[in-house]
């Protein structure tokens, strides 16, 4: 975990809040650098313990020069060092000059991230991503009005391919996403395309967002993954202290009226207990197909014997399956085989699979299915480790002409085939991690005791 994600995820908690204050000093806080900076030092102190993040914007400090730059940087090192601080500065250009960017920002001005354009591609992203330790949050869907005039081009929008390929750029806890407040809908959107993915989600206050409705739609499953960023309401308030703790508790009280987390946590343990009784999760001593020793092992061949629990599994499928664009439906063999049919009978898509082995008879096609070179092919696996297994299928599928960008399985082992699939390309979506699985399972108290004890150091060693 990056140290920004660990410092976010600690004051999130610490402070029980999403509420992150934008500094963002106008003209009402003065008319010169050190009155910002001033103005911003009181802020701070203030708010403190209310916020999980702070956002400077650096326009506000720019705007007078060297004398400007100086003060950010003062504003900057006030904030108490277990607290983040995420710059906004929407930096974007091509690789060379988004170094130098990287340079000012997190060696000058040592901010834990900041906001970055996708326009250029990853490799206007990559130089802040090469710092360890650093964030970038990418400009997905912006909260100004005319946002749809780009944000929403193209058969399919343009923000949707920001989200998809920001995955690829790098991890969860790289790569965050801006997502207005204002545009609930395609927050929703965001929010199932990156399940595990930070999302800044400014416009609440001033802007008209409604926050009960940007809850709704950019939470994660734990109930966190979405920062609340505002500025001019507790800035100007007459009390900003109080104005940060009204807002940062009518957000927990939203958090906490809302069922979906809940209802998700259902699914999975209800998910869990059928895996279990179907023969489809034991514990034990096994060793994976990558090699690695593990305490747990899960079988999903066995799902097809169990209908209820077929029908079940392919439902979390489905519902990846949605948000993606795709001509044919790829079953990486052979376990996840049986899943992909009854996944394309459901969605109605066609289906395809890669051989293992070209046959030495007949047509000795590698590829099985009807399709076409150019078609873009979603791969479906049952569960991934270290992605091997998975990269060769995709490698036989492109070697046919066809384009792979997502990939589906029902289970994350979390032990780096996400990011193996990352570096090539292919972003992963997965139904549940195997330590949702494993807390759904104790919950539901079918792992306890000295197995549970073992399960989980082998969670936390991964």
């Amino acid at each position: 975990m990056t140290a920004f994600s660990a410092k976010l995820l600690a004051a999130v908690e610490r402070n029980n809040s999403l509420l992150c204050v934008g500094l963002d000093p106008d003209a009402r806080a003065g008319h010169s650098a050190s009155a910002a900076r001033d103005f911003c030092l009181r802020i701070i102190a203030a708010t403190s313990d209310l916020v999980c993040c702070y956002k400077p914007n650096s326009a506000f400090f720019e705007q007078y020069g060297a004398e400007g730059w100086a003060a950010l940087r003062e504003v900057i090192a006030a904030v108490p060092a277990d607290i983040p601080v995420l710059l906004d500065a929407k930096r974007g250009d091509i690789g060379s000059t988004a170094t130098a960017y990287a340079v000012a920002v997190f060696d000058d001005l040592a901010v834990d991230a900041v906001t970055v354009s996708p326009y250029l591609g990853a490799d206007s992203v990559a130089p802040f991503m090469a710092r360890e330790g650093k964030a970038v949050f990418v400009l997905c869907y912006t909260s100004n009005p005319s946002a749809a005039e780009l944000q929403q081009y193209g058969a399919v929008p343009l923000y949707k391919q920001v989200a998809r390929a920001a995955q690829r750029w790098g991890s969860p806890q790289q790569v965050g996403l801006v997502v207005g407040a204002t545009h609930p809908e395609q927050l929703a959107e965001v929010r199932r395309l990156a399940p595990h993915t930070w999302i800044l989600a400014p416009g609440v206050g001033a802007q008209g967002g409604d926050l009960q409705a940007a809850l709704a739609a950019g939470l994660d499953a734990a109930g966190r993954g979405l920062i609340v960023p505002v500025s001019r309401a507790v800035l100007y308030a007459d009390d900003p202290r109080a104005a940060a703790r009204s807002l940062r508790d009518e957000i927990n009280a939203a958090r906490s009226a809302l069922p979906s987390p809940n209802r998700r946590q259902a699914r999975v343990r209800a998910l869990a207990r059928q895996l279990v009784d179907a023969g489809c999760v034991r514990f034990g001593d096994f060793t994976m197909a990558s090699g690695l020793p593990s305490p747990i092992y899960i079988d999903l061949r066995r799902v097809m014997s169990a209908p209820a629990l077929f029908k079940q599994v392919v439902g979390f499928y489905a519902e990846l399956a949605e948000a993606l664009t795709y001509d044919r439906l790829a079953a990486v063999p052979y376990a996840a085989l049986p899943v992909t049919a009854g996944l394309a009978l459901q969605l109605g898509r066609p289906m395809i699979y890669p051989r293992k082995e070209v046959k030495a008879y007949g047509t000795g096609q590698a590829i099985e299915g009807d399709y076409a070179a150019g078609q873009v092919a979603l791969a479906v696996e049952d569960v991934i480790t270290k992605g091997g297994s998975l990269l060769s299928a995709i490698e036989t599928l492109e070697a046919g002409g066809l384009m792979v960008r997502d990939v589906l399985v029902l289970v994350d082992r979390e032990q780096g085939g996400r990011q193996a699939l990352a570096e090539r390309g292919y972003t992963l979506h997965a139904a549940v991690t195997l330590a949702e699985l494993v807390a759904a399972l104790h919950l539901e108290g079918l792992l306890e005791g000295e197995m549970y004890a073992r399960v989980q150091a082998y969670l936390a060693a991964l």
